[in-house]
C-alpha cells in the first residue's frame, strides 16, 4: 500500500504539451456537443417550417393521371375567395382516403381562406347533424362558408365508367373530388343564384329531382311558367325550358318567347318527332335549326344501348365549352330521336353540334308503317346531329335544342349514370355564365411494357456489372489509400 502511494506520489507532472493536448480534447468535445445541439435545432426548425409550406411545394404529384394536381380553374377560384370556408372531413381516425386527405391540402395551399378539419365520428357523434349530414357516407366533406353548408358525398368524389364492362368485363375508376369540391365550393360561396323557368300548359313534362337536384348544385333553381297567366317570360328567367310538349305553342306563346330571346334570352329545348309543333319549329328556324325528317337508325353498335333496339342511341358528345360540365367518360343517353339539320353560321349566329350519331345511322323515313330496321331508298344516311346550340353574338340569344322527347327523363338519366343532367346543367351554366367545371382523373395506371431482350440485358447491368464495378473501386480506393 505505501508503495503505491510512493509512486503515485512520485509520478511525473503532465507537461505543457499534455496540458495543451488535455485542452484541446477538451476544447474539441465541447465543441462538437454544441455543434451537435445547434444541428438538432436546426433540423426541429427547418421540420416546422417545411411543415407550415403548403404541400404543392413540398409534395409531388408523380400520378399517372395528375390526381392531386388541382386544375387553373380551381386555383383561380381560391386565389379569388373573399369569405373563409372550412372544409369537415368525417372519417374515423386512422381509416382516412389518402386521396382525400391529399387534395384537401392542395386546396389549403391555394388559398389562406380555405382550411380543412377532421372530424372523427366516433368523437363527435353529433357534429354532422348540424349540417343534415348525418347520411352522409364515411370519409365525406362538409364544406361551411358562414351560413351556408353543403355536403360533398365520398360516392360523388369517385366516378365509376362501365362503357366498356359489357365488352371488356372490366371498368374504370376516376377520382373526381376537385369537381366535387369545386362545385361545392362555389355553391357555398355563390353571391348570384338563378331561375330556369320550364314552360306548363301545352304537355310538357316535369323534371325530376335528379335534375332538379343537379341544377340546384349550380345555383340554379325552377320555377313553372304558364303563358296564359302572364304574356311575358319574367325578367329574371335567366333561361327557359321546353320540356317535351304534346301540344304546339300558341301563336301568342311563340311571339312572347321570341321577344325574350331577341332580348337575349336562353331557351332549352326537346321535343318528340312524333308530334307537330310548326309554331316552335319556326322560332327554332330564326336560328338555324331545322327537322330532319324520319326516325333515325343507328348501325355502329357502339352508338346504341348494348341489346337495345338502334333507336336506343348514345350518341357522341362534342368537346366544347358548352359540354364542358360532364364528366370525362359519361355518356348521354336519347332514346328515339330525330336529327337536326343545321344552317349556315352568320356573322352574328353561330352553330354548335353538342350530340351526333355516327356515318353509318341512316333516317327512317315511312318508320310508322316499317315492321323491321332495314334502309329504305329514300332514307338519307348520316351522321346527324340529335343536340344542337345556337348562339346570337349581336342579341344575346342562346337556344340549345335535343331532338328527342327522352332526353330528361328520370330512368335515361340513372342509365347513364346522370349523364343527361350533367348536359342539362352544363348548357344552363353556359348560358348564365356560371358553372365551375373540372374533368375527372383517371386512376388508371398506365403499364410500363419492357421488351423481353432488355430484361435479360437489365438483369445482366444490375446483378452483375455494377455489383463488380463497386467491388473494382473499392479495392482501388483501398490500395491507393495504403500506398500513401
Amino acid at each position: 500500500m505505501n508503495f503505491k502511494k510512493k509512486n503515485a506520489a512520485n509520478a511525473p507532472a503532465p507537461n505543457q504539451a499534455q496540458q495543451a493536448a488535455r485542452r484541446r480534447s477538451l476544447r474539441s468535445g465541447a465543441y462538437a456537443s454544441v455543434l451537435a445541439v445547434v444541428v438538432l435545432v436546426l433540423v426541429i426548425l427547418l421540420n416546422l417550417v417545411v411543415g407550415a409550406v403548403p404541400t404543392k411545394f413540398t409534395q409531388f404529384d408523380i400520378s399517372t393521371g395528375k390526381m392531386f394536381t388541382l386544375s387553373d380553374t380551381t386555383k383561380t377560384m381560391l386565389q379569388e375567395l373573399n369569405t373563409d370556408v372550412t372544409a369537415y372531413y368525417l372519417a374515423e381516425t386512422g381509416n382516412e382516403d389518402s386521396n382525400i386527405t391529399r387534395i384537401l391540402d392542395r386546396y389549403a395551399g391555394e388559398s389562406s381562406h380555405f382550411t380543412w378539419q377532421q372530424r372523427d365520428p366516433a368523437l363527435y357523434p353529433t357534429f354532422a347533424q348540424q349540417y343534415d349530414a348525418q347520411n352522409a357516407s364515411s370519409s365525406s366533406v362538409i364544406l361551411v362558408c358562414g351560413d351556408n353548408h353543403t355536403v360533398v358525398d365520398y360516392n360523388d368524389m369517385y366516378t365509376a365508367d362501365y362503357s366498356s364492362y359489357y365488352t371488356t368485363g372490366s371498368y374504370t375508376m376516376s377520382f373526381s373530388a376537385e369537381n366535387a369540391l369545386s362545385s361545392g365550393i362555389a355553391k357555398v360561396t355563390r353571391e348570384n343564384s338563378y331561375v330556369l323557368y320550364q314552360l306548363t300548359g301545352h304537355g310538357e313534362s316535369s323534371l325530376e329531382s335528379d335534375f332538379t337536384e343537379t341544377l340546384d348544385n349550380s345555383g340554379v333553381t325552377m320555377q313553372d311558367l304558364n303563358l296564359l297567366t302572364t304574356d311575358t317570360v319574367p325578367e329574371d328567367a335567366a333561361a327557359l325550358l321546353i320540356n317535351d310538349p304534346q301540344a304546339d305553342l300558341s301563336t301568342l306563346d311563340a311571339a312572347a318567347i321570341k321577344t325574350y330571346l331577341e332580348n337575349g334570352g336562353h331557351l332549352f329545348v326537346t321535343t318528340d318527332l312524333t308530334v307537330s309543333t310548326p309554331n316552335l319549329d319556326a322560332l327554332l328556324a330564326e336560328y338555324g335549326m331545322t327537322r330532319q325528317e324520319g326516325l333515325v337508325i343507328e348501325n355502329d353498335s357502339s352508338y346504341y344501348a348494348y341489346r337495345y333496339p338502334q333507336t336506343y342511341l348514345l350518341p357522341s358528345l362534342s368537346s366544347n365549352d358548352i359540354t364542358a360540365g360532364i364528366t370525362d367518360g359519361m355518356h348521354v343517353f336519347t332514346p328515339v330521336a330525330q336529327g337536326i339539320v343545321k344552317g349556315d353560321s352568320t356573322d352574328d349566329l353561330t352553330l354548335t353540334t353538342l350530340l351526333s350519331t355516327s356515318s353509318t345511322a341512316y333516317s327512317m323515313q315511312d318508320y310508322a308503317e316499317a315492321t323491321t330496321a332495314e334502309q329504305g331508298a329514300n332514307d338519307p344516311n348520316g351522321p346527324f346531329n340529335i343536340a344542337v346550340a345556337a348562339s346570337n353574338s349581336a342579341t344575346g340569344a342562346k337556344v340549345v335544342w335535343v331532338n328527342c322527347p327522352n332526353m330528361l327523363n328520370s330512368k335515361m338519366n340513372s342509365a347513364v349514370s346522370g349523364g343527361n343532367a350533367q348536359l342539362l346543367t352544363s348548357a344552363v351554366n353556359w348560358m348564365t355564365g356560371e358553372g365551375v367545371v373540372i374533368d375527372s382523373k383517371s386512376m388508371s395506371a398506365e403499364t410500363l411494357m419492357v421488351p423481353g431482350r432488355s430484361i435479360k440485358l437489365l438483369g445482366l447491368l444490375f446483378t452483375i456489372v455494377v455489383p463488380l464495378a463497386f467491388i473494382v473501386a473499392g479495392i482501388a480506393i483501398t490500395l491507393v489509400r495504403r500506398r500513401r
